[in-house]
């Protein structure tokens, strides 16, 4: 992405936009993203850059994700949900599947439908192994590693929405909430290298990088998630790298004997979003059924 960027030839204001916009949807150094997954969410926005950024943040979950994950929940009745229950092993057997939690029980089924990201894969034992291709993505990892916080900062700032190139350590902010008792902003540093997750802890560090597109500011608090490093995603969204489009994702969708593969990272549409975890879902789940009825 970054090569292509560099040869875009516009106005220096419209480039740094153009650029931006690109770190936005990448979350992740652009010299690491595929410009393909650039093209995809233009595309699938009706190739307006005004309608993309619509779709990126028009609609809110007014009770907040968790809401929606309950409200899923509440409807799959026959379920057994287990929380805070890491798998450590997937076995395969002659009549079913095997799975070992950490804490040592054993789960059994016809078939298993693995949902991990693709960053985690590796961290589980897989009896046989998974492809080659599943085991080399997991291990090379997508581009995503970007880091999302919310920020408040001092005073009423009103409604903004501010894009800036990857030279800046903050590439996007728009303003989550506001009023005379302060304001809450939404603030995104796609690379890594120049905002380093510390900033998590450093409101002083915090301050001096929104400087240069909100000058005065004054930051109060910061509260985020390292995503990157967290066990459990290894990673932000799926932003593939230079090559992996072609190779890896139509090995992530492939069955392998008695598991099935499903996620936001093995979308076809919106990767890596809600969207595409729910539409990624709804496949595999036909694909199970026309299995165990066949």
């Amino acid at each position: 992405m970054r090569d292509l960027l560099d040869s875009f030839k516009a106005e220096p204001v419209l480039r740094d936009w153009v650029e931006g916009m690109c770190c936005l949807v990448a979350f992740g150094p652009l010299d690491q993203s595929g410009a393909s997954e650039i093209f995809r969410c233009h595309a699938l926005a009706g190739y307006s850059a005004a309608q993309a950024v619509s779709s990126l943040s028009q609609t809110k979950l007014l009770k907040g994700t968790r809401e929606l994950i309950s409200s899923i929940a509440g409807q799959a009745t026959l379920a057994d949900i287990r929380l805070n229950s890491p798998v450590r092993r997937v076995a395969q057997t002659d009549g079913g599947v095997r799975v070992e939690l950490e804490n040592g029980e054993t789960v059994s089924a016809a078939t298993a439908l693995i949902a991990l990201p693709m960053n985690v894969l590796n961290s589980v034992e897989f009896e046989p192994g998974l492809s080659e291709i599943k085991r080399t993505a997991s291990a090379d990892r997508h581009a995503g590693a970007g880091m999302k916080s919310y920020v408040r900062v001092k005073g009423d700032i009103g409604n903004v929405s501010i894009v800036a190139p990857e030279a800046q350590a903050v590439n996007f902010l728009v303003t989550y909430a506001h009023g005379p008792e302060g304001s809450w902003l939404i603030v995104f540093s796609a690379n890594p290298d120049k905002m380093q997750m510390a900033a998590f802890d450093d409101v002083q560090g915090m301050q001096t990088a929104l400087q240069p597109l909100l000058p005065g500011v004054e930051v109060e608090s910061i509260v985020g998630w390292d995503w990157s490093n967290d066990p459990l995603a290894l990673g932000t969204w799926c932003i593939y790298r230079p090559g992996q489009l072609t190779k890896v994702l139509p090995d992530l969708r492939t069955t392998e004997g008695r598991l099935f593969f499903a996620g936001a990272d093995s979308a076809t549409v919106w990767r890596g979003f809600i969207d595409g975890a729910i539409e990624s879902g709804y496949r595999s789940a036909r694909d199970i059924d026309n299995y165990l009825t066949s």
